[in-house]
């Protein structure tokens, strides 16, 4: 077939398109000292620092099992528990913030670690953050989610915390272009790599009015057993699934763990969905000889928000 002149030069405009976005997507294997075409793995564990059923869970699963990665909830009860263990094993261990503006247990509550009267548009009349996303949406300003973001990160750090990157509980700091703007500036203020998706509702308004950076790091593929996965499918099928067919680029999965014991029960009693068995089912599964097994077959390299911030956001 014969292509017409402007066919031709759309086809060259898209071709050299698509070459500038594999060189900037290989870079990054590269940087970390991979091969362009790796298959770069963050298993992340979300949630630390909700519950002592949480904590011993994620600690279980990064030093018997195979989850490089873990982010706290800096608002949240345990809080001091799990920022004990980061600081004592800050140099081998991967902790990241798991930035919280939600409080969505029935039972289980939590609040700012802003003053109240900082942040007033993030607290709910009892005195709580709100317990939907929706909620955070209609009623908070973009300004006290920044302030309360600063607040969650030096805290950490005053804990002696070492911050290896930023993520979102149930994705509220990223809801909003105007939230996702706060949230990524905030990570580029600390040198710390912030969790970034294509598939997050707001990103596209942003990277129109943002320019990005190869700083700010897009990760290729987020996977997460979300409730329809979970009864479908179970925990074991699905990330079998995952890791026999990952792509080369880099993918986090997002776990969450914690112990099906009663504390955890009564934590998630209104949650079914996203409860204490379906995160020991996590557990068990990234624990387990097969999970090892899979990485090894499928050739996956396992990285770390860590090496991520030291080798291309701390970069020279």
């Amino acid at each position: 077939m014969k292509l017409r002149p402007t066919s031709l030069s759309i086809l060259l405009i898209v071709t050299f398109s698509l070459t500038i976005y594999s060189q900037k997507e290989s870079n990054l294997a590269e940087k970390l000292g991979y091969a362009p075409d790796s298959k770069l793995l963050i298993i992340h564990a979300d949630d630390a620092g909700v519950s002592h059923s949480e904590n011993i869970a994620t600690i279980k699963g990064m030093e018997n099992g195979i989850v490089n990665s873990a982010s706290i909830m800096v608002p949240c009860p345990w809080f001091p528990e799990i920022a004990a263990y980061a600081r004592k094993h800050s140099k081998e261990k991967d902790f990241g913030l798991h930035l919280t503006i939600t409080s969505e247990w029935r039972d289980f509550k939590w609040g700012s670690t802003s003053s109240k009267n900082e942040v007033p548009s993030l607290i709910n009349p009892h005195g709580y953050f709100y317990h939907l996303v929706d909620s955070v949406v209609v009623h908070s300003k973009a300004i006290d989610v920044e302030k309360e973001i600063d607040a969650q990160i030096k805290k950490a750090l005053d804990f002696g915390i070492d911050v290896t990157h930023l993520d979102a509980h149930m994705g509220a700091v990223m809801s909003t272009p105007d939230f996702l703007e706060k949230y990524i500036k905030k990570g580029r203020e600390y040198q710390v790599p912030v969790l970034l998706s294509r598939e997050i509702v707001a990103f596209e308004e942003l990277e129109s009015r943002l320019e990005l950076t190869s700083r700010d790091i897009i990760t290729d593929h987020v996977y997460q057993a979300n409730p329809e996965i979970y009864s479908n499918l179970g925990m074991e099928k699905y990330y079998e699934k995952v890791l026999n067919e990952l792509q080369p680029g880099l993918s986090v999965i997002l776990i969450h763990l914690a112990m099906d014991n009663e504390e955890m029960k009564a934590v998630t009693i209104d949650h079914p969905d996203w409860g204490s068995k379906w995160r020991q089912d996590d557990l068990d599964f990234f624990t387990s000889q097969k999970a090892r097994r899979l990485i090894e077959a499928n050739n996956i390299k396992l990285v770390t928000w860590r090496e991520i911030r030291d080798k291309i956001v701390r970069a020279e």
